[in-house]
Parts: C-alpha cells; sequence; structure tokens
C-alpha cells in the first residue's frame, strides 16, 4: 500500500514562526510608541509656535503682551468670583474670535459669562491650540476641591470657575501656561510688588510687558510653557483657557487661583518629590524629559529637566525677584535679570 504525504508544518515550527513573530513585535512596539510620541511632540511644538504668534499679534495691535490675569481689585483681591486671564484677550489672534465675541470678553466678567447659556457653551469649548496631543487629563479642567481626598491643599488651587460664588464650573483645559517669575512664591505674580519685588516675567496682575521690557533679549527668554494634567502618579492640574477663579480657591488671596494661567519654575521641571501637592505650581509634561516652552521671539525649544537649577524662596522686602536668580532655568524664565544665558 502506498502512502501520500501532505506537505505542511509540524508543530514545533508553528510555534517557532510564532516565537519570532512575538519577538518582531516586541522589538517593533517601541518604535511606533516613538514615532507616535515624536507626532505628538511636534503638534505641541505646532500649538506653542501658534500661541506666540497670537501674543505677537496681539502686542503689534496694542503695543504690549497680554495681561496675564485682569483684576479691579489690588491685592490680596480674592473676593472676585472668575476672572480672564491672558487666554481669552489672544483669542482673536489664534483665528477664534467667534468664541472670544460669544464670552463677550471686556464687556462681561468671566462669571457674567458663564452664567449665560451661550458664554458658559463658549468658555467649556476644548480649543486643540491649546491643548498637547501627549495630555491625558479630561477636556475640561476639573481639578481642586473635587480631589480633595487626596490632598487636602488641591481645594485652594481649585481650577474650576464660578458664576455666583458657590457652584463649580469647569471650562475648557489648557495645557500651555505664561510665563509668570522665577522662584517658589505666587505670592507677587498677584500684585503685591511693593512687599516682594516686582515679577521679572512677562505674564502677572495687570501687566503689560512690551518688548522693549525684555531687555534680556527675546530669543533668550521663555514666555509660554507646558504644564500636564497628570505626571507619573500626580494630579498637576494643567490650565484653563480663558479664566481663573480667586473666590472658587477659598484662599486668603487669589495667587493660588491665577495658576490657571500662569506657571513659574517652584522645585523645578517635572519635579514630583518636593510638596507633590502644590506642583501645579509650575512646568510638566508627558514628553519623556523634558518641556517645551515658546520663546518671546517666537520660537519653541525644548529644555530637559536636569536643566541647571536652584530654586529659591521669595523674601520680603527683596527688591526684585531677581535676587535669586541664580541659575540657568531661572535666567531663561527671567526677562531682565542682565546675566548671560549660555549655552543649554
Amino acid at each position: 500500500m502506498r502512502y501520500r504525504w501532505r506537505s505542511g508544518f509540524t508543530l514545533v515550527e508553528l510555534l517557532v514562526v510564532i516565537a519570532i513573530i512575538g519577538i518582531l513585535i516586541a522589538l517593533l512596539l517601541p518604535a511606533v510608541q516613538a514615532a507616535r510620541e515624536a507626532a505628538r511632540r511636534s503638534q505641541c511644538t505646532n500649538n506653542l509656535k501658534q500661541l506666540a504668534l497670537g501674543v505677537h499679534n496681539y502686542a503689534d495691535a496694542n503695543g504690549c503682551f497680554p495681561s496675564g490675569f485682569i483684576s479691579n481689585l489690588p491685592p490680596p483681591g480674592n473676593t472676585e468670583l472668575s476672572l480672564w486671564t491672558w487666554g481669552a484677550l489672544v483669542l482673536p489672534y489664534v483665528e477664534q474670535k467667534a468664541l472670544q465675541d460669544a464670552l463677550q470678553v471686556g464687556k462681561l466678567t468671566l462669571a457674567q459669562a458663564v452664567a449665560t447659556p451661550t458664554g458658559l457653551a463658549a468658555a467649556q469649548t476644548p480649543l486643540a491650540t491649546f491643548a498637547c496631543p501627549s495630555d491625558v487629563g479630561p477636556p475640561l479642567n476639573d481639578f481642586g476641591a473635587k480631589y480633595a481626598s487626596t490632598s487636602s491643599q488641591f481645594s485652594t488651587y481649585e481650577k474650576r470657575v464660578t458664576s455666583d460664588g458657590t457652584n463649580r464650573i469647569e471650562i475648557a483645559k489648557s495645557n500651555y501656561v505664561g510665563v509668570a517669575s522665577i522662584g517658589d512664591s505666587t505670592t507677587p505674580l498677584m500684585g503685591d510688588f511693593a512687599t516682594y519685588g516686582p515679577p521679572v516675567g512677562v505674564f502677572f496682575w495687570n501687566s503689560a510687558i512690551s518688548f522693549r521690557d525684555i531687555t534680556d533679549g527675546t530669543s533668550n527668554t521663555a514666555m509660554l510653557g507646558e504644564r500636564c494634567y497628570r505626571f507619573k502618579n500626580i494630579l498637576i492640574g494643567a490650565g484653563n483657557v480663558v479664566g481663573c477663579s480667586p473666590a472658587a480657591t477659598n484662599y486668603s488671596s487669589r495667587n493660588r487661583a491665577i495658576l490657571s494661567a500662569l506657571g513659574i519654575p517652584y522645585w523645578g521641571i517635572n519635579q514630583t518629590v518636593i510638596a507633590w501637592e502644590h506642583q501645579n505650581r509650575g512646568f510638566h509634561s508627558l514628553h519623556p524629559g523634558g518641556v517645551q516652552f515658546a520663546l518671546c521671539d517666537g520660537s519653541v525649544r525644548f529644555i530637559s529637566e536636569t536643566i541647571d537649577f536652584r530654586g529659591n524662596s521669595l523674601a520680603v522686602g527683596w527688591s526684585s525677584a531677581n535676587v535669586g536668580c541664580d541659575s540657568t532655568f531661572e535666567r531663561f524664565l527671567s526677562r531682565n535679570d542682565g546675566q548671560p544665558l549660555g549655552n543649554f
């Protein structure tokens, strides 16, 4: 009797092929993930360039950069319900004039705007230009007292706004905040210049910084930096597109509320160790190894988290925050420290 043998793979051969495919996938996956992150980082770069261009166009039309935040009260000024920040002012210059018109920026306060259906819808409109594609946070910023079980401090950094002092309204999240000053304190930014000296960044209380005020040079001075919603296991809180709420923070001054729009170095880039519950003062991103910044000349630069930095605690009676400016990162954030920046 003659037997006919059918050609095919043995079980061992199939297992070998499957093992090889698994190895190839394991080798390929990191490359795919790296390519995707490179694409997201490129889009983030484009966002920052668009925002920097918007700030420049605002300056061309108004003679100065937009204010970090607008307040009619002197410091501490924590009783105002909700305030416009620099993002609301640049909307027409980043192709969002219709949104600014819906909010009636300059005609209404933010609290009045979100009390209307049209204004509320506008404030809750996510804008791709203000969102880093790598960020994993929600489109509407819910950071604050909602997470007080994680840290009671979060309630004093409330990113939600209010229309009547009691409600809490989530508005569109932003991953980009204005550079306000150096040091670890937000107090000078709220306008207490006599006690602490004026801030040395380009955005703060009713600020009106022009190009001539950036004496260190626009190519040496940071304008905008990234802040993600969550970094590793820590809620950072990102920021907001159009405004903040001093009344909602339930804090003794508005200086923590304005972190919805502004940033300082605090204890360094992507820092998680020192006072983690206060890290939403600083700059963080999900791009491996650092954070992207838009400079005052409109360029964008990736700054390593290992940049030379020596944090300082702002002291009462300083004539200027630049008294403590003694590291590369601080000189990068200051517009007028008068020191050479060097290579970094």
